[in-house]
């Protein structure tokens, strides 16, 4: 009797503790299955990098054909001619060489005649305002604003100047014949050139020129060639024709 007691009690101890083993595992697992699937995180695309573009571009030449009208409408007894040309680097940055050659004849009212010729030039850089839409493709047209400094030197000649003695209450004229200068000076330039056909550019600009410094003369020049009328700041109007080479 006692022995069938005893394993019952076994028997009911044993299967209490395979419930408990048991159990737990069984209701994991249902939990586990009950969890929402994981997603996978998507991959993020690769950016591509951006090609470099070679540092020049092209080769544009303009010539200035507003110079001789503007000579014309003067009547001043100046005619000049100048040409330029510039290098596009990516589009941004135009570093431009401009050289001319003026011829001055003028007479003024009292009768005096001053006569000067020379080459110039100017050297500076043209910064390019608007951005390119597609860096790839070689920008032609551009609004820009640039700086400039030029030299000239020339030779002038000062012919019948009148000249007036206070003391002893007299005229008479002077002359003075193949005068040296070396002018230098600086200017603010800005304007815009438009792409009218392939490779054909029609711009226009605009500049401040200043600073002008002729050396010590014992007769100041009246014209300097590239410069203009000597005694301050000078307003000066250009308009080109051009053509632009591709090379990239």
């Amino acid at each position: 009797m006692s022995a069938l007691l005893n394993g019952k009690i076994f028997r009911y101890i044993f299967s209490l503790l395979v419930l408990i083993v048991c159990i737990p595992g069984v209701m994991g697992q249902q939990n586990k299955d009950r969890r929402p699937p994981v997603k996978k995180a998507a991959k993020k695309p690769v950016a591509k990098k951006a090609e470099p573009q070679p540092l020049l571009r092209a080769i544009s030449v303009q010539a200035d054909v507003a110079g001789p009208f503007i000579s014309k409408l003067q009547s001043s007894g100046v005619s000049y001619f100048e040409a330029s040309a510039d290098l596009n680097l990516r589009n941004k940055w135009f570093p431009v060489w401009e050289i001319g050659y003026a011829n001055i004849n003028h007479i003024a009212d009292e009768g005096g005649q001053y006569i000067a010729k020379g080459i110039y030039n100017r050297i500076g850089i043209n910064v390019n305002l608007l951005k390119a839409k597609n860096p790839k493709q070689i920008a032609q047209s551009a609004l820009f604003v640039g700086l400039r400094f030029g030299f000239a030197p020339f030779s002038y000649d000062i012919r019948n100047l009148p000249m007036a003695d206070e003391y002893w209450k007299t005229g008479n004229v002077t002359n003075a014949n193949d005068l040296k200068a070396s002018a230098k000076w600086g200017e603010f330039v800005a304007g815009v050139r438009l792409n009218v056909l392939k490779n054909i550019t029609l711009g226009w600009s605009g500049r401040l020129k200043m600073g002008l410094s002729t050396g010590s003369q014992t007769y100041s020049p009246w014209y300097v060639p590239g410069y203009g009328i000597t005694g301050g700041t000078v307003w000066g109007f250009s308009y080109n024709i051009g053509y632009t080479i591709p090379l990239k």
